[in-house]
């Protein structure tokens, strides 16, 4: 019974929070601009405050009480909305290998996010100009961002506008999201972690479109594929080709999942299974021995 007050009072208080955004916006923001800049100007500004100050902060008043509590079948930006779903997972020695069999498929390591890689990759993406190790936004998985990211860029030249790509966190007992399910997650990866080996849980998904915008903001991004699964054989295809794929291993950790992406006119789709990708040299066949004369 509290808990269903609160949330009532919670949602009130936001509302609340919104016409007063909004009374702002129409009736003290936009006149006083428009007495002083040309309507172009306004306008523009007018959308950097709605997409990238007024919505943004409105969803993080929503999202500070009602926390998004459940088995991650997806990955959610920092507001806690559905993005990219969970789909593939790596059991490996070490961040290091991982790295190492990586690059060696032909994936670049993201940089980190600052003002100037941003900046770069803005650069890069408008007038379609190579930058191999761009960085990606962040999403959040157990209550954080990732830990790494790797792409692959397409295109004449490969530009950021078109690039394959998959964030990856290391799983780790700590984090609050195990706690709280700590027998579904040791259940799901039962006789993966046998000696010292490391899981990085990934989502994979592929960018085809430079230009998109979000629907819960209108912010400007980019537009994926909308099959996730074939991005995820696709990372599969490219760990194989180098000859270090031990295993691969399929977990039924969901059901098979759809919701609406990030952006208009997106479908996300998916099997709701979880590919485990074991590294290391693949076992040999020894089943088969050929019989050899004495």
């Amino acid at each position: 019974m509290f808990g269903l007050v609160f949330r009532l009072l919670w949602r009130v208080m936001v509302f609340c929070v919104a016409v007063i955004i909004a009374y702002a916006t129409f009736f003290l923001l936009v006149p006083l601009l428009d007495a002083q800049l040309h309507i172009l100007a306004v306008l523009i500004i007018l959308y950097v405050w709605i997409a990238y100050v007024a919505l943004p902060g409105l969803i993080r008043v929503w999202r500070v009480a009602i926390k998004p509590d459940h088995i991650p079948l997806y990955v959610t930006t920092s507001d806690g909305w559905a993005s990219d779903p969970v789909n593939i997972a790596i059991v490996c020695r070490s961040e290091r290998q991982l790295v190492r069999i990586m690059n060696e498929a032909g994936w670049m390591v993201a940089d980190k996010v600052t003002v100037r890689s941003m900046l770069r990759m803005s650069w890069a993406t408008i007038w379609n100009k190579p930058y191999p190790t761009a960085p990606f936004s962040s999403l959040y998985l157990f209550d954080r961002r990732q830990d790494i990211g790797f792409q692959i860029q397409e295109g004449n030249p490969p530009t950021p506008r078109h690039r394959h790509h998959v964030r990856f966190w290391r799983l780790r007992k700590e984090d609050p999201m195990i706690t709280v399910h700590q027998t579904y997650w040791e259940k799901l990866f039962h006789g993966f972690v046998q000696g010292r080996r490391e899981i990085w849980i990934g989502a994979a998904t592929h960018d085809v479109a430079p230009f998109a915008f979000r629907t819960r903001n209108l912010q400007i991004t980019h537009q994926i594929d909308s099959d996730t699964t074939r991005e995820r054989d696709f990372i599969l295809a490219s760990l194989k080709a180098t000859g270090k794929l031990r295993r691969t291993s399929t977990l039924h950790s969901g059901q098979r999942l759809a919701f609406r992406g990030q952006t208009f006119g997106v479908n996300i789709v998916t099997d709701g299974s979880l590919k485990v990708a074991q590294l290391g040299r693949p076992v040999p066949n020894l089943g088969k021995r050929r019989k050899t004369k004495p």
